[in-house]
């Protein structure tokens, strides 16, 4: 009975993280293009949002994927890199949305690091050009690696069909949604 459980359990977690990360791809294409000029701010609000999100609700393993383990990988570097951290770009804590005040940049040709909305309000072009040019490569070097390695994950890696599994799962998510 343990075996059968755990198996279960096992298969149900996966379902749940498979379902999130396709939902991740799709929020993080939805964004769209990375805006040029102040937009890039808010941009950066809604980017980190939805990783911050995800890294409060799922933890992505590699070891659950195991046609992709080095993808699976990368991609948790990724979550974890534009992720909630204490001395990173999002100091908001767990649970707490990210907003230009808790959004952090700076700390890049020697200017100090302050949060997003200190940074907005900057008349001085050349600063805005560092700050926004930090913020929106950092979303490039994410964002689009990011739904190449959810989809190869998704992709190579099948979904537990077992029917047991499909039941644990479909009860697990009506009780959520209650």
């Amino acid at each position: 009975m343990g075996i059968i459980k755990k198996k279960i359990e096992k298969g149900t977690k996966k379902l749940e993280t498979m379902d999130a990360l396709q939902k991740l791809k799709k929020d993080l294409q939805a964004l769209g293009p990375i805006p040029s000029g102040k937009d890039v701010y808010n941009y950066g609000v809604k980017f980190f949002n939805i990783i911050a999100s995800f890294q409060d609700n799922y933890a992505v393993e590699a070891e659950m994927f195991k046609d992709t383990n080095e993808e699976t990988r990368i991609l948790v570097k990724h979550i974890n890199n534009a992720g909630r951290d204490l001395y990173g770009f999002v100091r908001a804590k767990r649970g707490e949305p990210v907003t230009l005040h808790n959004l952090y940049l700076g700390n890049i040709y020697g200017l100090v690091t302050y949060p997003a909305a200190f940074w907005q309000d900057q008349p001085e072009k050349d600063i805005q050009q560092i700050i926004q040019g930090q913020l929106s490569g950092f979303i490039k070097s994410h964002r689009e690696p990011m739904i190449e390695l959810i989809t190869k994950v998704l992709k190579d890696n099948k979904k537990p069909n077992g029917l047991l599994v499909k039941a644990a799962y479909k009860r697990k998510l009506k009780n959520n949604t209650k």
